[in-house]
């Protein structure tokens, strides 16, 4: 009782059920290299050589082992904790069995929607949502679990930043009025910790489905927090958990579109992201991957800084502050892609 006081919380979360998340998640990915299934490279792959996955199994199993310490994201104990653990335990179960054995799509979309459901329906945002807004939670969660599996091809990226993501946020949750997320985003983090050095600079092991599709799903259900529980005295903050992912969802929908606009099929297997293009044009991948997570930390940071302004001013003034970097990226690798073809 002592350390679970209100007064005493703040001091004790930092310490031990973080780094214990940190120890875990260390030990249980350096096992998974031994145990888990190979990826063998083909035309889409980054590496050249077979490599480890399911080190995402480390980040889950220890995120969740610790979890309870926290409650839950969504201000409440028990039912919420074990609803959110639910969704997450499905939605892994079913990535790493497709890791195993290659489901169709379909049945990976049933999964993420199921858990999309469980977690917008079985009580764990805690506040009234009509029929239309449960709608748009659900597709949100979907998208997002989609956005980090397809960004999921490159050392480093999608751990890289959603760690940074999550530290960002929680060093500035105080500020948001949204302290009790502090802990569980370091959870996360420290979670992603230990699975990064096994990942990046080198690729010892990957994360693999069950890593990413998990890791999408927790970014996404904390994205949902902020814009709920944002203090009325910083309500463009409520922006916040959509900012920090922003560079991941820039990629993905400008992808989809220009499939769509060429009539591909979105569903196939494509080379066409930006941290591809790069990649297959020369760009070192460590490169790649810490200019990715430079614009998690802009966007973080221009979020953070519009903040205060009522949403109708800082929504607009975010989108465009956060375009800004993503078209000079996005150019780059435009221009990138027409040299190689020049000189070929």
């Amino acid at each position: 009782m002592f350390f679970t006081s209100p007064l005493f919380m703040p001091l004790f979360i930092p310490f031990i059920p973080i780094i214990g998340a940190g120890v875990v998640s260390t030990s249980l990915v350096y096992g998974m290299r031994r145990l888990a299934v190979l990826d063998h490279p083909n035309h889409r792959s980054a590496h050249s050589a077979p490599i480890p996955k399911g080190g995402g199994i480390g980040i889950m199993l220890s995120f969740m082992l610790f979890y309870p310490f926290f409650g839950t994201l969504f201000r409440g104990y028990g039912w919420a904790t074990l609803c959110v653990a639910c969704a997450l335990g499905l939605l892994c179960g079913v990535s790493w069995l497709d890791d195993l054995y290659q489901y169709s799509p379909l049945v990976k979309l049933a999964a993420q929607c199921c858990a999309a459901v469980f977690v917008v329906c079985a009580g764990c945002l805690l506040v009234p949502l009509s029929p239309f807004l449960m709608i748009v939670a659900g597709v949100w969660l979907v998208f997002c679990m989609n956005a980090v599996n397809f960004m999921d091809g490159l050392n480093g990226l999608i751990a890289g930043c959603l760690f940074t993501g999550s530290v960002f946020l929680a060093c500035c949750a105080s500020f948001l009025g949204i302290v009790e997320i502090r802990g569980v985003a370091l959870l996360f983090a420290a979670s992603l910790a230990g699975f990064l050095p096994f990942n990046f600079p080198q690729a010892r092991i990957f994360m693999g489905d069950v890593g990413s599709q998990g890791c999408g799903l927790l970014a996404g259900i904390a994205a949902l927090f902020v814009a709920h529980f944002t203090s009325p005295n910083t309500p463009s903050g409520c922006l916040m958990g959509f900012a920090l992912l922003f560079p991941l969802l820039y990629d993905v929908s400008l992808t989809l579109i220009r499939r769509a606009w060429r009539k591909q099929r979105l569903t196939q297997a494509h080379r066409e992201h930006f941290y591809q293009i790069f990649h297959q044009n020369g760009v070192a991948a460590p490169l790649i991957t810490l200019g990715e997570i430079a614009l998690t930390l802009w966007s973080g940071s221009i979020a953070l800084a519009v903040a205060r302004l009522p949403l109708h001013q800082g929504a607009p003034l975010l989108v465009v502050l956060l375009l800004l970097p993503q078209g000079l990226w996005s150019a780059w690798a435009f221009l990138r892609c027409s040299r190689s073809v020049k000189q070929a």
